[in-house]
């Protein structure tokens, strides 16, 4: 997936993130969404497993400071949160990622455009999945 030439504002209007009944085995899980602003600790993070970054996210927002703006968030069973376009205002980023804090092993990382109207992020027993939300869907 190429770059553009310069960090970008995301386009999005609207970011869900919505936990299952059964989330995380019936436990709380930890999101963190993830603007990237530093093409060199983008090429780190999009490779690295969810658990590592959780366990290293505090030394590299000591290391990197303006490398990416992280966006915390703790979501219980059936609990969702809507983030509007008014959170990301004003950021510019090479790109964007979603990870989650499982209790079990996995890559629990996905890359979100930065060029779409929104997202879905429902997270699961196991893992979670994204979806697009359409510019002309409800939302």
């Amino acid at each position: 997936m190429g770059l553009d030439p310069a960090p970008v504002k995301p386009d999005w209007k609207t970011l869900l993130i919505s936990a299952a009944d059964d989330a995380n085995g019936n436990s709380a899980v930890a999101v963190d969404v993830v603007l990237v602003k530093d093409k060199a600790v983008l090429e780190s993070l999009q490779t690295m497993p969810a658990a590592k970054w959780f366990a290293m996210r505090a030394d590299l927002r000591r290391t990197f400071p303006d490398a990416f703006t992280v966006y915390p968030y703790e979501l219980v069973p059936t609990q969702s949160i809507r983030l509007e376009a008014a959170q990301f205002s004003g950021q510019r980023a090479w790109a964007a990622f979603v990870f989650a804090n499982y209790a079990i092993p996995g890559e629990h990382r996905a890359r979100l455009p930065l060029n779409g109207a929104g997202y879905v992020v429902q997270l699961g027993a196991q893992g979670f999945q994204v979806g697009a939300i359409g510019a002309g869907a409800a939302q």
